[in-house]
């Protein structure tokens, strides 16, 4: 090996490195620098190797949170974060990436971490002209909140109010504040509990979330405190509660609205004395969670009807968070439609597809009672039903709405085959939503977003049975 040669280019390399502008540094699993270019260092100083890179650069004693450093470590791929820092009465947003650095072995031995200042948008991003999403790959995560922002921790929009949502969702993800998100059935109120736990410094501990209305009180209150042996009937052991398996991270509790007056008596005092009880048990467990509940229905409205405790709702709606329906955010529609469409098309083996300039202009007209969960559906059957790459009106098979709005029914051939088809591909999703719920029909009727009378009623038509 010519030893000479490897210290040229090292030095080489180190120059390049050097003239980067933004702040670069490669560290190993305890956080020690074994390399920073001189954009790294806030003062004279050039050289950080053995240091701690939270003392560094941040002048902390523990690991930052969150560190997109510890996710590149723990899950082999690159990852990155977003933080404000607040300078001389300024906000100041910075990005910070991190790669993985791999031995021949597989094994993960340093991680690279670049931070770049994102406060501004640079020159030539502002000057780039906007392009059309539709038919379109979506970017990946975007890194501030900007008018060209199309998605952010999974959701997609760029309407005003869903970019008013992102930032909602930064500011109160880093607090330990209780959440109450309301927002419509297939809206997404998951979705956005689940993003801001991604962004809180509770990141790494678990995210649970249970359907308040999909369990019978009972059931409900041993899922969330536990239970010990010998409680009730079939009570065999002892029994971890939600409350405890979430500790440390975050606890979502959906569709509150559904609980009854004694058990939202008995999630108050967990709230308040930060314990959880186990059903039959005479000692409570000390539990460290972030509570996030949500609701389709006005929890005021429960108070005025003696159905809600108020002073449960002032525990929970410390944080409020709406979130609009599909129908005030139709800008947003042809975003979800591309997403959706290359999902399916991917999915199931197609070649990438668009939507025929007929069948865009209908779902920019339709009242979406569904929301997004619909608009997914719809596209689905869409990708499933055409047979070539433009999808037609007539694919999307939604013939109420097209005779409703003023458009001419589909017939012919090509509709009566595709209602064949849609019957059959209904099945197969009802079926896989009563496995994936495990039987539960209440909780397989919300998934698919329709009622539960409507449910049964599908449930009788393809003669699926009622003991699935």
């Amino acid at each position: 090996m010519d030893t000479n040669s490897d210290t040229q280019s090292s030095r080489f390399h180190s120059r390049i490195l050097n003239n980067i502008s933004e702040p670069l540094i490669v560290i190993n699993k305890d956080f020690i620098i074994s390399y920073n270019n001189r954009a790294a260092l806030p003062d004279a100083k050039t050289n950080a190797f053995g240091e701690k890179c939270y003392k560094v650069l941040h002048e902390r004693e523990s690991p930052c949170e969150p560190c997109p450093c510890m996710d590149a470590f723990k899950q082999g791929k690159p990852f990155r974060t977003i933080k404000t820092f607040g300078e001389n009465g300024d906000l100041a947003e910075k990005e910070f990436s991190a790669y993985p650095v791999f031995r021949d072995n597989g094994e993960i031995s340093h991680a690279i971490e670049m931070i770049r200042d994102i406060s501004k948008p640079s020159e030539t991003a502002a000057d780039m002209p906007r392009k059309s999403r539709v038919g379109q790959k979506l970017n990946a995560l975007p890194s501030s909140d900007t008018p060209d922002e199309t998605s952010f921790c999974g959701m997609i929009g760029h309407s005003k109010k869903m970019r008013a949502l992102f930032q909602m969702i930064r500011l109160v993800a880093p607090s330990s504040a209780t959440v109450l998100i309301y927002g419509e059935s297939g809206t997404g109120k998951e979705r956005v509990a689940q993003a801001i736990h991604q962004m809180s410094p509770r990141r790494h501990r678990p995210f649970v979330a249970i359907d308040c209305g999909a369990l019978p009180e009972a059931l409900l209150e041993s899922e969330l405190f536990g239970h010990v042996k010998g409680a009730f009937t079939g009570a065999i052991s002892n029994k971890k509660g939600l409350f405890e398996e979430a500790e440390g991270g975050t606890l979502f509790l959906d569709e509150i609205s559904d609980t009854s007056l004694v058990f939202q008596s008995k999630l108050l005092r967990a709230l308040q004395e930060g314990e959880a009880r186990p059903v039959g048990g005479n000692r409570s467990v000390k539990v460290n969670v972030r509570m996030i509940a949500a609701t389709n229905r006005s929890l005021k409205e429960g108070i005025a009807k003696k159905t809600f405790r108020e002073d449960l709702y002032y525990r929970l709606a410390v944080m409020p968070i709406m979130i609009p329906p599909l129908r005030g955010r139709l800008d947003d529609i042809p975003l979800l439609v591309d997403h959706f469409i290359e999902r399916y098309a991917k999915k199931n083996g197609k070649a990438p597809m668009s939507l025929s300039k007929e069948a865009s202009e209908l779902l920019l007209r339709m009242p979406w009672k569904g929301n997004v969960r619909e608009l997914e559906n719809v596209i689905e059957r869409g990708v499933l039903v055409s047979q070539n790459s433009e999808i037609s009106l007539e694919s999307l098979l939604i013939e109420e709405e097209v005779t409703s709005l003023g458009y001419a029914a589909p017939s012919g051939s090509l509709f009566s085959s595709t209602q064949e088809v849609m019957s059959k591909v209904e099945r197969e999703r009802i079926i896989e939503s009563l496995q994936e719920c495990k039987g539960n029909k209440s909780k397989a009727a919300r998934l698919l977003g329709i009622s539960r009378a409507s449910f049964y009623n599908k449930l009788k038509r393809y003669q699926i049975p009622v003991s699935f």
